[in-house]
Order: structure tokens, then sequence, then C-alpha cells
């Protein structure tokens, strides 16, 4: 019986995984279509893109293909009534759950490795692909009417785009920082934008270079030249550099963002004394440190999320007593939406630092938890008038 139960759940949920996984990398690549349509990006990048971005987004896949192939797999045994006729042998429901249940806990283990160790490196070359994509098209980044910053120390502001190679710009406004603590302000009413292998060329038309040094000579002085044609390089700096530490807390493993979050916590015990007057700043700091305390619970709940999906889908389609793609997806959908929203919501609180970030992270689960062991008791013991 066991080996016929889990012959039951293993073939849909193979399928239901990558089915699943395309869905989530179509709707990902189809935002992102108007910004990838006549970039000159070789395929074998956009490929590994993908890759990367696959392996990324496992962890959310995993516990809605649980939750979709228990209730499609004990809502097949139900329909049949070989559920039924398993009960009237004396057999209970949680004993048929229990081949499925060894199946979901070996998974989660699996999955809790999976986000500690492949993961982490799948993002980082994510991000370091991505960030390649932008260097070889700077229009990819470009924004019409906001201040993007596509290098360290340099935003650039345009108010219309346009060319086929999105290469014509209006209106360009570009604000730089130079290590000698110089400031740059360059207006232009148009350019055009030149992308090198290891620079970024633009050439400006018809406007104003404003330079302000403000320590040169211990006084304060500033130029400003009118052009006609300015030419603007901008080495392209290393990838390492661009990763800024702050955005890449979830490229590090648990040993790593344990020891970081000690580092910050340390870092803000002296910066408190320093900056008491400074909220903002310290604000700030308080919530780059729940960033990485967030990171740090969810590689914990989704493993507890998929035995939660396990024991919520089984009892489900053990009751409704349907199988296939029909009410088990509606089912599945409409609770999964509800954990997703609710993680949603309680991500953006904890990671702002409104909740305690270990307490954000649990919500989700300790919201379904007592819903998913109160509807496995009533099904496991009969108690449902279905």
């Amino acid at each position: 019986m066991d080996i016929y139960i889990i012959r039951l759940f293993i073939a849909p949920f193979l399928v239901i995984f990558f089915s699943i996984l395309f869905i989530f990398i179509v709707q990902f690549f189809w935002s992102k279509m108007n910004d990838l349509t006549g970039i000159d990006v070789h395929i074998f990048i956009i490929l590994k893109f993908i890759f990367y971005f696959g392996i990324s987004i496992i962890p959310s896949v995993i516990p809605i293909t649980i939750l979709l192939t228990s209730i499609m797999t004990y809502g097949n045994i139900s329909e049949n009534k070989e559920l039924l006729a398993i009960k009237s042998s004396g057999i209970s429901l949680f004993r048929i759950m229990i081949p499925i249940l060894w199946i979901t806990l070996i998974l989660s283990i699996c999955l809790y490795f999976f986000s500690d160790y492949s993961i982490p490196h799948a993002k980082k070359k994510t991000k370091e692909l991505g960030y390649k994509i932008s260097i070889a098209n700077p229009s990819w980044r470009l924004r019409e009417g906001f201040f993007v910053n596509i290098f360290p120390n340099f935003f650039i502001k345009i108010d219309e785009i346009s060319g086929k190679n999105k290469n014509i710009l209006k209106n360009v406004y570009i604000f730089s920082y130079e290590k000698d603590l110089k400031i740059n302000t360059i207006f232009a009413k148009s350019g055009i934008l030149i992308p090198e292998k290891s620079n970024l060329k633009i050439k400006l038309i018809k406007g104003l270079f404003y330079r302000d040094i403000p320590f040169y000579r211990k006084k304060y002085s500033y130029y400003l030249i009118y052009f006609d044609t300015l030419i603007q390089y901008l080495k392209t700096p290393f990838i390492e550099e661009k990763i800024d530490d702050n955005e890449t807390y979830y490229t590090l493993n648990t040993k790593k963002l344990i020891q970081k979050i000690h580092s910050i916590k340390k870092e803000n015990f002296l910066l408190h004394h320093q900056f008491k007057s400074n909220k903002k700043f310290l604000q700030k700091r308080k919530i780059y440190l729940s960033k990485h305390q967030f990171e740090l619970q969810k590689r914990f709940t989704f493993p507890f999320t998929c035995m939660i999906m396990f024991f919520t889908g089984a009892s489900l389609g053990a009751m409704i007593q349907k199988g296939g793609v029909g009410p088990p997806t509606l089912v599945a959908i409409v609770i999964f939406l509800f954990y997703h929203t609710l993680l949603t919501i309680t991500q953006n609180k904890g990671e702002s630092a409104v909740i305690y970030p270990w307490i954000s992270a649990w919500i989700p689960n300790f919201t379904l938890l007592p819903i998913s062991i109160w509807i496995t008791y009533k099904t496991v013991m009969d108690d449902f008038f279905i």
C-alpha cells in the first residue's frame, strides 16, 4: 500500500513542480519583456540567467507543489472509494499519510540545505549576470523621469528615451561624485549612449557642466562650462565593486549570516552612542540588521511550511473527495495566495523593522499551523459532515 501511494504522489509531484517552475520563470520574463526586447546580449548569458533564477525560486515552488500534489493524491484515493475501503479494514487516514509524510520530511530537510548552499550562490550569480546585462545595455536600467544609479557614485535621469536601440536621450541630467569629494552636475538637451567593452560613453549635446570643489585650497570653489558637445567616459567597475554588501544578505549561507548579524549588532551598539541625535541613520542601521535577521529565519520557515502544506493538502484531498486538476487546483491556489500575501506583508514589515524579523518570518506558518492541525484532526477522526 505504501509503495502504491508513493507512486501516486511522485509522478504528479514532478509534473506539477516543473510546470509551476516554468510558469514562475515565464511570468518573470514577461514582466521584463519590454526591457529585454532589442537588447544585444549573448543568448548564453540569458540562458544562464534563466537557470540561476530558476534555482533561486525553488523554495517558493516546493510548498505549493506539495500542497497541490497532496490534495490531488488523496483526492483521487477518496474519489475512487479506495480510501473508504482502506479505512473499512481498520487502517486510519493518518497511517495512509505516513509514506508521503516521510517524503515531505526528506524534501523539507533537503530544501533547508539547498537554501543554505545552492540558492545563495544562484542568487549571487543572478545578480552578477543581471549586472553584466545592464553594463552591456545601459538603457536597460534607465527609467524615464527617474534618477538611476548605473555605476557607484553616478546617477543619471532621462526625460525621454527613444531610438531603435534605446540610445537616443532627451534632457539628460547627470550627478556624480569623485574620490576627492568633487561633485559634478551635467545637464544636456540631448545625448547618445555608446556602450563599449570596458567603458560606457555618452555623447552629450548642448548643455552645461558644473563642478563643485568644496575643499580646494581650504576654500570653496566651483566652475561652470557651457558646451556644444561633451563626451562623458565611464569606466565599467568590477562586478564585485557594484554588488553592494547592503543588498547581498541573501547570498550568505546560515553560518555567514549569523556571523554577519553579530557583527552588525556590535557595530550598531557602538554607532548608537555616536549618533544618538541622528535617528534617520540609526533607523537605516536597524533596517539593515532586520534584513539579515529575516533572511536567516526564512531558511527555517520554508521547510516548516512544506510540512504544513502537506497535512493541509492531504486532509483537504480526503475531505473534498475530488482528484484531477479541477477543484484541487482551485483550493490549492486560494490557500497559497493567502499564504503568499501574508508572507509578503510580514516580510515588508520585518525587513523595515516595524515587526521583529523572527516574528514576521514565522507569522504565515503560525497562522496556517492551527488551521492545518484542526483540518487534519477533523479529517482523521471523520468528524466532517460531507
